[in-house]
């Protein structure tokens, strides 16, 4: 067993696929009238448009690891990815340092980025 999708429920899915792509930087692997699916890498990302019903983005957060979170966070906020604070220390193992910037979506759903430094 293994997960193969993530659902998030958006209320607009043009505004979605808009954000995903041209701001987050995510590849659309195809889409229909309510849904579109972005490559995630291990995982696919569906966005499934919910028309007149609140979305409900709850408490829960998804974590994207990169290579180089300084340049990754740079062109993601250049293309206007709305980041809530910098890159900064979240944990260390003793060599490398885990570093995190997170951001939400146009639907409030959080997300955040990830990459190990060297200390």
């Amino acid at each position: 067993m293994h997960v193969s999708h993530v659902i998030l429920r958006v209320a607009d899915l043009e505004r979605s696929i808009e954000f995903y792509r041209d701001r987050a930087g995510f590849s659309i692997l195809g889409a229909t009238e309510s849904f579109a699916f972005l490559d995630g890498g291990s995982i696919r990302i569906a966005l499934n448009v919910r028309p007149n019903q609140p979305v409900d983005n709850s408490l829960s957060e998804i974590v994207l690891e990169v290579d180089d979170i300084a340049a990754e966070y740079e062109a993601m906020r250049t293309r206007g990815v709305p980041f809530e604070v910098q890159p900064r220390e979240v944990m260390t193992d003793g060599d490398r340092a885990l570093h995190a910037a997170h951001f939400a979506d146009p639907d409030g759903h959080l997300w955040s980025i990830t990459g190990w430094v060297a200390e």
